[in-house]
Order: C-alpha cells, then sequence, then structure tokens
C-alpha cells in the first residue's frame, strides 16, 4: 500500500492507495494547536494511526520542500520540520519513502501547462480538485478564500494526485492520466 501526504502544519491530506493504483481511502489530518512543536506532534501521532490500521503500507509518497519558494520563511521552515517529522516515521517503521518535487509530480499527470497561469497556486490547486471530481467522480471543491477551513477540498485532492504521480511512474506509464 502507498500513503500519499499533500503536507501542511494545519491540514494535512492524505491518500491511500493499493499497489494497483486504486483509491482505498482518503482524508484530512487536522491540528489544534497554534504552536509548531504541537502541531508537528499532533501530526506525528495521526500519521502513526494510519500505519498502524494499514500493516500492509509499504511507501509515502509526500513533497520535498522548495526552501527558495516561500514567501513566509516560518512557513518553509514548519514544512521543512513536518518532512523530518515524516522521515523519521518511515525510518522508525521501515517504509520506503519518495519525495517529489511539487512541479514534478504535477507534470506526471499532466496537471502543469507550461504557462505562466499554470505557476500560481490557486490554478494548480483548481486543476488537482478538477483531476479527482474528472477521474473518480467526487465533487471536490476549491475555494481559495477559505483554504484554512472546512470549505476547500484542495488538501485531499492534492494528496490523491501524488499517489497517481507515483503509480504512474512505478508503472512506468508515459501516458497522461
Amino acid at each position: 500500500m502507498i500513503l500519499a501526504l499533500d503536507m501542511a502544519t494545519k491540514k494535512t491530506g492524505w491518500a491511500l492507495f493499493d499497489y494497483k493504483g486504486n483509491l482505498l481511502e482518503y482524508g484530512l489530518l487536522r491540528t489544534t494547536s497554534d504552536e509548531t512543536k504541537e502541531r508537528m506532534e499532533e501530526l506525528y501521532f495521526q500519521i502513526c494511526e494510519i500505519i498502524n490500521l494499514h500493516p500492509k503500507l509499504t511507501t509515502i509518497v509526500f513533497e520535498d520542500v522548495p526552501l527558495n519558494n516561500h514567501n513566509n520563511l516560518k512557513t518553509g521552515k514548519d514544512l521543512a520540520i513536518l518532512q523530518g517529522v515524516i522521515l523519521s516515521l518511515c525510518f522508525e517503521y521501515e517504509l520506503d519513502y519518495v519525495l517529489y518535487n511539487p512541479s514534478s509530480w504535477r507534470s506526471k499527470i499532466g496537471l502543469y501547462n507550461g504557462t505562466r497561469e499554470g505557476m500560481k497556486r490557486s490554478y494548480q490547486k483548481q486543476a488537482a480538485v478538477d483531476k479527482v471530481n474528472e477521474l473518480f467522480g467526487f465533487n471536490f471543491i476549491y475555494n481559495e478564500t477559505e483554504t484554512k477551513s472546512k470549505l476547500t477540498d484542495d488538501d485531499k485532492a492534492e494528496a490523491i494526485c501524488l499517489g497517481l504521480a507515483y503509480i504512474k511512474e512505478r508503472e512506468g506509464n508515459n501516458e497522461r492520466i
């Protein structure tokens, strides 16, 4: 099984796939604390719970942190810490892991269109939501003004897309999903 994570310190999307590429489960991990250290601990235990519930899990897929590409240095630092938390879980549970640059996984499944518009955060998030709606018949929404609320599904959509990119690469499939 493959666990794909769209890392964020307040809302982390997750998706679980079998090795045939079937989406089994997906969801959102939420933190309650305002303190980074406490949020990391909350996420650590929530990811542990997913791992423990799925003993056939072998691989975690998540984004590498582009440290030079953050308007807010604290956000970049917090994501780097979260990446370390996830890596420590991989080591602890003896799981393989794959890190993708954001542009890499988007390209693998045809979400990056090569335009300046395609580089914008809102475009990328909407494209991920549209892709999973198309592939799975979901009714996910992206609400750009409500990214910290429950009124948007982009975190779940991006986790699903990350998993699809890994599956596609693993299968050696060069066709767009």
